[in-house]
């Protein structure tokens, strides 16, 4: 900026005179065959009361690179005040506005010189970042990359970013009229995966936690009605599925992809699957069920059915009734 720090000397030291005028504005110029920004701005065209065309006015003190200052780019055909040194057009700058299209600016950190606070502005988005260069005036903007980011739109999403020296995501939060969602990323061979995912809406909650192949191992999901847990082994296929609701909690194993055992307990009973295999209990009745025998217990007795045979062993078996005793089969055998 010291063109722009002698130029106000001289105009200081020789007394120049600054006049001031109406002007239409007729053509923005973006920078887009320059290293700039194309969506920046840093002059525009001009036409003067008279039909005079000035193009190049100035809309910031340096125009020659992209370092700190404030920028603030009117609507084209509105009108403007403009401001000439001396009446030299070469000198001339907007000084007023009377409509804005868009406000951007870049402040230097007071800390850190290579670090910048950032914002852009128009009438449908917001975005302020941290930015850093590689020198304090940096002319080319790619070399500039993002430290951390905010932005928000007219449709009232609201995002912020953090990213490392690459300018790859490490968390993003982003918040809606109806949800949030918080995203913690990894950064491997240059590229960021996810790895931990919050999500809040109006009635769920969801966490999913990912390994390193982008598979999600934990994910758990939470609504007024029913907690769900479920887990994944590393190529996503599911080991275990657990689901709460007000009345009942039922958790399920598998193993290749197949269920292998279920367990669900309410209020009323409990239910214990395991392949064939099945237990049921509830307040007045225990059931053991196999494939071929069935075991009940209830307020009426025990009930012991078998399509094989059923041996009883141990150093002494006693059998106590207080009615009758039967004993029935084809042969039976008492030693």
């Amino acid at each position: 900026m010291g063109n722009i720090t002698d130029l106000i000397k001289d105009v200081s030291s020789k007394n120049q005179t600054i006049e001031t005028f109406a002007a239409k504005v007729i053509e923005i110029n973006k920078e887009i065959t320059s290293l700039y920004n194309p969506e920046d701005a840093y002059t525009v065209n001009i036409m003067r009361a008279d039909g005079a065309i000035i193009k190049n006015v100035r809309l910031k003190a340096s125009i020659l690179d992209v370092e700190q200052g404030i920028i603030t780019i009117p609507k084209k055909d509105s009108w403007v005040l403009a401001t000439t040194i001396d009446g030299v057009e070469t000198r001339a700058f907007i000084s007023e506005f009377s409509e804005v299209d868009r406000l951007m600016g870049r402040i230097q950190a007071t800390s850190d010189p290579k670090l910048f606070f950032d914002y852009s502005i128009d009438g449908s988005n917001l975005h302020i970042r941290y930015i850093k260069t590689d020198t304090q005036s940096e002319s080319d903007e790619t070399k500039i990359i993002d430290v951390a980011k905010i932005e928000f739109d007219k449709d009232k999403n609201f995002k912020i970013s953090y990213f490392d020296e690459k300018e790859k995501p490490l968390a993003i939060t982003h918040f809606s009229p109806n949800s949030l969602t918080t995203t913690f990323n990894s950064i491997e061979n240059n590229e960021s995966k996810e790895r931990l995912n919050l999500s809040l809406k109006e009635e769920e909650v969801s966490i999913k936690f990912t390994n390193k192949n982008s598979t999600v191992n934990n994910h758990t999901t939470i609504t007024p009605l029913e907690t769900i847990f479920s887990l994944k082994d590393d190529q996503g296929v599911e080991k275990q599925k657990t689901s709460l609701t007000n009345n009942n909690v039922e958790s399920i194993f598998f193993k290749d992809g197949s269920q292998i055992s279920r367990t669900s307990l309410n209020e009323f009973r409990s239910v214990v699957i395991l392949g064939d295999n099945m237990s049921w209990v509830s307040k007045d009745k225990l059931e053991l069920k196999s494939k071929e025998s069935i075991l009940t217990i209830d307020s009426t007795g025990i009930t012991f059915d078998s399509q094989k045979e059923i041996i009883m062993k141990g150093d002494s078996i006693k059998i106590e009734a207080t009615g009758t005793t039967t004993i029935n089969g084809e042969s039976v055998n008492i030693n």
